[in-house]
C-alpha cells in the first residue's frame, strides 16, 4: 500500500461495468479502464497530512478515507500496486462527497 503525503487524495477509482443494450457484460480490457482514468468517481483510499490545511480551502477535511468522491476529470495521476490501480489527486481536485441516504 501507500503512505499519502503533502495536499493529495489516494482514489480506488470506480470503473463501472459495461454493457450492452442487451445485458451482454462487455470484456474491456485494461487499456479501456486506462482510457477511463476520465471516471470521475471513485473511493477515498488515502489522505496526504497537509490536505485541506490551506485556510483557503476551509481548514478541515471534505471527506474521510471510506467516503465515496467525485473529483476533477483528468485530475491527478494513476499508480498502481500490483495489478491494482489507484488515482492520486490534489486535495481541491475532490469536488463532492455522495451522501448516501439512509432507507426508511
Amino acid at each position: 500500500m501507500f503512505k499519502v503525503l503533502g495536499h493529495r487524495v489516494l482514489i480506488d477509482p470506480a470503473f463501472p461495468e459495461e454493457t450492452t443494450d442487451w445485458g451482454f457484460k462487455l470484456d474491456v480490457g485494461d487499456t479501456h479502464k486506462l482510457e477511463r482514468g476520465a471516471t470521475t468517481e471513485g473511493t477515498v483510499v488515502g489522505i496526504g497530512s497537509t490536505a485541506w490545511s490551506d485556510p483557503g480551502l476551509g481548514g478541515e477535511p471534505w471527506c474521510k478515507i471510506g467516503d465515496r468522491v467525485y473529483f476533477a476529470k483528468y485530475a491527478g495521476r494513476t499508480i498502481k500496486d500490483g495489478d491494482k490501480e489507484y488515482i492520486i489527486i490534489n486535495d481541491e481536485d475532490c469536488q463532492v462527497v455522495v451522501i448516501e441516504e439512509s432507507s426508511k
